[in-house]
């Protein structure tokens, strides 16, 4: 776990530097708890025992990181602090090991639970499913486990066996405790790579100065969309618009003013759309797929978004203000029309908006 996490060191994934420190603290503890009787006591039980419950707290504040939330340091540290001090007295006040250990795995059940309540799948929708939820079911039994480890040595069922030997009892416990950061680790990988993937990807179907779908993405998508209203016999239409003396705009104001102004219209577009619909063609023109809507309907949202774009301001160099327009060109498909076809029509309307006399609507 600690290789396959040190090849996500340079991703700036938040919760990699808990998770690996984690994953460092419990070896540490394994090996102390393995050198009981060998080493002094207060090695192989008080800072074994630290160590191994600051490993999921380690876990639980990386998570917490990477879900975009802060993570509960006082808080984990508080209950950190409560455990030391709690078995400290069973093992110097009254040697209890029963005692113990039900108080270390209550310890580490509420960080579990913690753990678990930040995982819920249901909370997290938007993520990939199934990394999110192999995270949370794993800190989910862990939380179990310890609850039943717990209840059995609280109540004494299991008084007569030492730590350390090997009943059924200590066998699993034992095993859960070695596997419990390496399952929780790999949930852990599989978010931070599925987070990865979801970049990469948003990247590669995105523009990356107005956020807009990138030209590749939009055939794509406008592929699939052409495939579904032949199918169906649906209707589908296209606008392709161009911002109106864009040069004008960068010769005047800059090219900074000029990647507000297109910013700016994929982020008005898509609101009046009300969805993630622009795409950039390149440079200042742009164009949005409208499934579901014949011609009619397809002009009266141009229209809008037309005079929406006209009424738009844009802060300038020294608090100027600009303003910008649009024209705008509309196709509709016809029966067996080819995708092909169906963007030179748009493209054709385009060009006869802006002799026109631009800022206006061409169907």
């Amino acid at each position: 776990m600690l290789m396959v996490l040190r090849s996500l060191a340079r991703s700036g994934v938040a919760g990699v530097r808990e998770w690996t420190g984690a994953n460092v603290l419990a070896i540490v503890a394994l090996l102390l708890f393995a050198g009981r009787g060998r080493i002094p006591d207060v090695l192989s039980i008080d800072v074994a025992n630290l160590l191994f419950l600051c490993a999921p707290a380690l876990m639980h504040a990386g998570f917490e990181r990477h879900l975009g939330r802060a993570a509960p340091y006082r808080a984990l540290a508080a209950l950190v602090a409560a455990s030391t001090v709690a078995l400290g007295i069973f093992h110097y006040g009254v040697d209890a090991m029963a005692v113990r250990v039900a108080l270390s795995s209550f310890f580490h059940g509420i960080v579990c639970v913690a753990m678990a309540r930040g995982l819920r799948p249901s909370a997290h929708a938007s993520r990939a499913r199934y990394p999110i939820r192999f995270a949370f079911g794993a800190a989910l039994t862990l939380a179990g486990a310890h609850a039943v480890r717990a209840l059995m040595y609280a109540s004494h069922l299991d008084a007569k066996v030492t730590m350390f030997d090997s009943s059924p009892v200590n066998l699993v416990c034992f095993a859960l405790g070695t596997l419990a950061l390496p399952g929780l680790t790999l949930g852990a990988v599989m978010m931070a790579n599925a987070g990865l993937i979801g970049q990469a990807r948003y990247a590669a179907e995105h523009d990356h100065l107005t956020g807009a779908w990138s030209r590749r993405a939009f055939f794509g998508r406008a592929e699939r969309a052409h495939a579904d209203a032949v199918r169906a016999g649906g209707a589908l239409s296209l606008l392709i618009l161009d911002v109106d003396h864009f040069k004008a705009i960068n010769d005047t104001h800059g090219h900074a003013v000029g990647d507000r102004v297109l910013a700016d219209l994929v982020a008005r577009t898509d609101a009046v759309l009300r969805g993630d619909a622009c795409a950039r063609l390149g440079g200042e023109e742009f164009a949005v797929l409208l499934p579901h809507s014949d011609s009619d309907a397809a002009v009266h949202l141009a229209d809008e978004l037309r005079r929406t774009l006209e009424r738009a301001t844009v802060p300038g160099a020294g608090g100027a203000v600009v303003l910008y327009t649009v024209s705008v060109g509309v196709a509709s498909l016809d029966d067996g029309e080819s995708l092909a076809s169906l963007l030179q029509r748009a493209d054709a309307a385009l060009y006869a908006a802006k002799r026109g006399g631009r800022n206006r609507v061409e169907c």
